[in-house]
């Protein structure tokens, strides 16, 4: 069976919203909803916050109620020397590349790019058309070594992927993409910004109390926020 790990890139000093990762959605840090949605995966076998050194002692402390949870210490710069060395580490085959901007990550397209990744040998496996911020990427070990070893931009060095991407003749990339219902490329659950967490925190509450927010329960919702915001922008210009 092979190995597969999620690593969770994860830091305090984001440029946009510092300390995001902390902050709180319904009385937990985003970070650990994520975690919390990671661990539902059926192939997973680890879960790794790939972190750096000035951030972990507060990560370790916001996920000290996920034991499960292991920690990566890397290069703060070159994130893909990051996600290199904490695959060797774990001696992870397939590495599923999340991070920490997607407090609604989806474990269901998870699971599902992992299958497709795994029934034709990709390189790199990602969904299209799925709202922003409920994906991932599901990438061969070989991959990741290849990329390490040849990028030499500090752009492809300050992300995972962008090496796979700009060689595409060189490696299989699988992007299946979503259809019918789950076609919603238009929504954005991704928290970059002030608004972002502010949108995000909305939807959480919204389904308060409800064990797991599916892919469909988070279309449902902005479809008919959307709807709602529509008849409110027609009524008051109808005034």
């Amino acid at each position: 069976m092979r190995k597969i790990d999620v690593i969770l890139q994860a830091r305090l000093d984001s440029e946009r919203l510092p300390r995001k990762v902390l902050a709180l959605i319904e009385g937990k840090p985003l970070i650990a909803h994520i975690v919390e949605r990671l661990r539902l995966s059926q192939y997973a076998r680890r879960i790794i916050v790939a972190t750096t050194a000035d951030s972990y002692p507060a990560l370790h402390e916001a996920l000290k109620p996920y034991p499960e949870v292991h920690f990566f210490i890397g290069s703060k710069p070159n994130v893909l020397e990051r996600y290199y060395m904490a695959m060797m580490f774990f001696e992870s085959d397939i590495v599923v590349r999340a991070t920490g901007d997607n407090p609604l990550v989806s474990p269901e397209f998870m699971d599902m790019a992992i299958e497709y990744h795994m029934e034709s040998s990709a390189d790199l496996t990602h969904y299209l058309g799925i709202p922003l911020g409920t994906g991932v990427e599901v990438i061969s070990r070989s991959a990741i070594e290849t990329a390490y070893k040849n990028a030499k931009t500090d752009y492809e060095k300050e992300h995972v992927t962008p090496f796979l991407y700009k060689n595409r003749d060189s490696f299989s990339i699988l992007e299946p993409v979503s259809t019918g219902f789950y076609y919603a490329p238009e929504i954005r659950v991704t928290v970059d910004t002030y608004e972002d967490l502010q949108r995000v925190r909305e939807a959480f509450a919204y389904y308060r109390g409800k064990p797991f927010i599916s892919m469909e329960d988070i279309i449902r919702y902005f479809i008919r926020k959307e709807s709602e915001e529509a008849h409110l922008a027609l009524a008051r210009a109808s005034m």
